[in-house]
Order: C-alpha cells, then sequence, then structure tokens
C-alpha cells in the first residue's frame, strides 16, 4: 500500500511552548485519519504544520503529487466581496 503521509520525530514549539513533541505516523492509501482532542490541543497547530505553514522540526513527506484541501477556522475576507466557487 501506497504511503501517502510520513511524519517523523515531528515537534513544534511557538513563543517558547512546546506544542508538539516527537509525534510520527503514517497514513497509507485506503486510510482514514481522525484528529479529535479539546481546545487548544494542538490539532489546528498540527494540521497548519503539515501544510508547512509553520515553522518545525522533524520530517514530513506526502506523496508526490499529492494535492491537499485546507479550510481555515476563520478567514480574512470582505464578507461583501463577491466570490465564486472557483476562487
Amino acid at each position: 500500500m501506497k504511503t501517502i503521509l510520513s511524519v517523523q520525530h515531528l515537534t513544534v514549539n511557538l513563543d517558547g511552548r512546546n506544542i508538539i513533541a516527537d509525534l510520527s505516523f503514517e497514513l497509507h492509501e485506503q486510510d482514514m485519519l481522525a484528529i479529535i482532542g479539546p481546545n487548544g490541543s494542538g490539532k489546528t497547530v498540527l494540521l497548519r504544520t503539515l501544510l508547512n505553514l509553520l515553522p518545525y522540526q522533524g520530517k514530513i513527506e506526502w506523496m508526490e503529487g499529492s494535492r491537499i484541501g485546507y479550510v481555515p477556522q476563520r478567514v480574512a475576507a470582505d464578507r461583501q466581496l463577491p466570490l465564486s466557487a472557483r476562487d
């Protein structure tokens, strides 16, 4: 089975706080992944790190050709601005 995502020894520190420490996992074709936890537990930090939006130590490897979609919790956009689905 192909590995879609490989994370090895992921560590994320923000503002001097250790948010994620030494996390490792692999996601393969046909796998399902749920990221659950209470508010403030690091779910969004993990997702933003996997998208290379936050600094980290460790290794994150996506399968070549992977297409990743992400919709943030909050979007800084003018709600009066007309947007289409394509935008």
